[in-house]
């Protein structure tokens, strides 16, 4: 009888530690507090890390697209010019006459086919891009459209023409084949005897822009690019959808990437892709800026 008693307190231990709650157990089953708290404080540092590096790589690719239209637009520029004694297509969008100027046309009604210059959307745009003298050879009116351009899907700064905020991208300079009164009334005299007909005119066509990504946060970029090589004054704006990178397409078929080293060239042109600036017309001008001089050296012009 004197060892029944631890006996049933060994019992009565077991029976106790075998209801009671593993209070180990059932905390290793969940997240503390703190835990918790780490593991929220690493997600927010890798979505930190990740979402620039993914808008980065987003931009690479949209640059790669950018630069691939380039050069097939300026291939079928080419093309044109040898199919018409050399002689270039123009760079407007309203001037059709004869011979034709207009290398894409301003939108146009999808019902009626009427020309538009108020209240289009980004379709009417692209059927306007398919009337124009050069659309036969390259056929793809998403050829005009940089990736990374988006202003055809918002309402313009400036509303005086309306509709959306642009499909097409790249333009044409004035130069290039614009009628003589145009180049004479915008730049004076002396820009009649730059104008370049022939595609043979052009005399270093490795460095001469033919192409230019430009960004008109009022409309769809109508008629051609304007910029002063004169006056050292850019007029139009340049855009940089590519962080301070403007794509440009050559006279020998080849594009590149042009990097802007100027900080007010920066600015100003960050101003207008942030739809800031219009209607302010004033442009951009100094002759000791070195992207306006770069753009003046290598604009399309007979020397």
């Amino acid at each position: 009888m004197l060892g029944a008693k631890p006996l049933m307190k060994g019992r009565l231990m077991t029976v106790l530690t075998s209801t009671r709650p593993d209070r180990r157990a059932a905390g290793d089953s969940g997240f503390t507090l703190i835990e918790l708290l780490v593991v929220i404080a690493m997600i927010a540092l890798l979505t930190a890390i990740l979402i620039p590096a993914l808008n980065i790589a987003k931009q690479q690719a949209g640059s790669s697209v950018c630069l691939s239209n380039e050069k097939q637009v300026v291939l079928a520029w080419m093309m044109y010019a040898e199919d018409n004694d050399y002689r270039l297509c123009g760079p407007m969008t309203g001037i059709p006459g004869s011979p034709r100027f207009d290398w894409v046309g301003p939108p146009r009604d999808l019902m009626t086919g009427a020309a538009k210059t108020s209240n289009f959307v980004a379709e009417e745009e692209i059927r306007g891009i398919e009337t124009g003298t050069l659309f036969p050879y390259y056929k793809n009116a998403k050829l005009m459209n940089c990736p990374t351009d988006k202003r055809w899907v918002r309402t313009p700064t400036y509303p005086g023409y309306g509709g959306t905020g642009g499909y097409r991208t790249y333009s044409l300079p004035y130069h290039l084949g614009a009628p003589a009164s145009e180049l004479t009334s915008r730049y004076g005299a002396a820009a009649g005897s730059d104008r370049i007909v022939r595609i043979t005119e052009i005399r270093n066509p490795a460095s001469t822009y033919v192409l230019v990504e430009e960004n008109d946060n009022r409309d769809y970029n109508m008629d051609a690019w304007a910029f002063d090589p004169y006056k050292f004054i850019l007029i139009d704006t340049i855009a940089v959808f590519h962080n301070n990178i403007t794509m440009f397409g050559y006279a020998d078929g080849h594009s590149a990437k042009k990097t802007w080293d100027d900080p007010r060239t920066q600015r100003w042109s960050n101003e207008i892709r942030n739809g800031t600036r219009y209607p302010d017309m004033t442009g951009l001008s100094d002759a000791d800026n070195v992207d306006i001089r770069w753009l003046a050296t290598h604009y399309p012009r007979r020397h």
